[in-house]
């Protein structure tokens, strides 16, 4: 009988204890890969949506910048706007090459909510990778969809079935008749879930008129950013902040979270151990008699410590893989989950399989695990033989 099957067979018949102390590691296995997944999609995900806003610089009216970039990745209004004459301003600025002005709003169409955004000929210049069918909107109440947009107006509504039809819709507390004069091809980012129009028609129904709610800006040389930056702020009521700095806000609040969610999971884990040590205590006196014939037999001590530190770690190992699983499971659905935690959110999805994450969530309870084993297993391999034969 070889060392894997006495381990097996011990293991077997303690089927409710050892069941136990797998599921302890399973949990903590469980909530740290799917932190780890997670974390990781998000920030992927978010970084690629700042990438596709195409600008290094987003101007907006003073106050908290961060939180009027949160709203308008959601598709939000934002309650603070500009003069749009600050667009030229910002123009006339020697390091900027581009300055886009935005309106962001929405229409109701279908009975649901979708994101409409004002743009000019100036936002082509910052998304050269859109491919457009059809033409970009230059008249008055002329709209260009995002690809899942048209795909959803295809699929429901009767009287939209492509370019050059005209759409019904509220906006800005009235009916307004929008026409369809270009599609925007997929992109993967948020763009797909909006309609874009004409920097005029977006005032006009969201009731805006001369106002921008952001200018995305592109510089010429990103070493004279901060110099660019300082000359944005000089204009009145005008708050410039980087697309960096947006995303290092978002790492530093994930961060935070991350840590509280760490500590909890590695008290978990440690939770976990003292349990599988507890298991293989117990283990150790049911078996003394065992134990005692083993060593009479000719088991050295080596072998008896083996024997357990094998045991215990079995038993880690299977509960951390039980608990990846668990996780991917969580990881896999990682948009719903975090969608009642989190504002904001990336259009691509967040779920995601990670193998470095897989790897920390297994090997950290095994170690763990082997370190709690580690005086079970001592002290059985120190039982004396005569002592452990005489036990009832």
């Amino acid at each position: 009988m070889n060392m894997l099957t006495i381990v097996w067979d011990g293991i077997r018949r303690r089927k409710i204890r050892t069941a136990l102390s797998m599921l302890g590691i399973a949990i903590a296995a469980a909530a740290l890969f799917s932190l780890l997944s997670l974390r990781q999609g998000y920030e992927t995900g978010m970084k690629s949506e700042l990438e596709n806003m195409g600008a290094q610089v987003v101007a907006v009216a003073k106050g908290c910048p961060y939180e009027a970039i949160a709203v308008i990745m959601i598709g939000g209004q934002v309650p603070a706007t500009l003069p749009d004459t600050v667009t030229a301003e910002i123009g006339g600025i020697p390091n900027v090459t581009t300055a886009s002005p935005n309106v962001y709003g929405a229409f109701e169409y279908l009975g649901l909510s979708h994101p409409l955004i004002g743009i000019t000929t100036e936002e082509l210049k910052l998304k050269s990778w859109w491919k457009i069918e059809g033409d970009f909107p230059s008249n008055y109440g002329e709209i260009m969809l995002g690809s899942e947009e048209h795909a959803a107006f295809i699929a429901n509504s009767d009287e939209y079935r492509g370019i050059g039809d005209t759409i019904n819709v509220i906006a800005g507390g009235k009916a307004a008749p929008l026409k369809v004069v270009g599609i925007i091809e997929s992109t993967g980012s948020k763009d797909d879930y909006a309609a874009f129009t004409t920097l005029e028609t977006a005032q006009r129904l969201l009731n805006l008129e001369g106002r921008v709610v952001s200018i995305n800006i592109q510089v010429a040389d990103l070493s004279k950013l901060p110099e660019t930056i300082a000359q944005v702020e000089q204009l009145p009521d005008v708050q410039a902040v980087t697309i960096a700095q947006v995303m290092g806000t978002i790492r530093n609040l994930m961060q935070t979270g991350e840590n509280i969610l760490l500590m909890v999971m590695l008290l978990a884990l440690v939770i976990g151990g003292l349990g599988t040590m507890n298991t293989m205590m117990m283990t150790i006196f049911e078996r003394t008699r065992e134990i005692g014939l083993m060593k009479a037999i000719g088991a050295s001590d080596r072998q008896i410590f083996k024997l357990f530190i094998t045991e215990g770690t079995a038993i880690c190992f299977a509960g951390s893989v039980l608990g990846v699983a668990a996780g991917s499971l969580v990881a896999l659905a990682g948009d719903r989950v975090l969608q009642y935690f989190v504002p904001v959110m990336p259009s691509q999805p967040v779920g995601q399989l990670s193998l470095d994450a897989a790897v920390v969530s297994i090997l950290l309870p095994v170690l763990l695990g082997a370190a709690a084993t580690l005086y079970p297993a001592i002290r059985a391999a120190r039982l004396n033989p005569v002592d452990s034969l005489k036990n009832e």
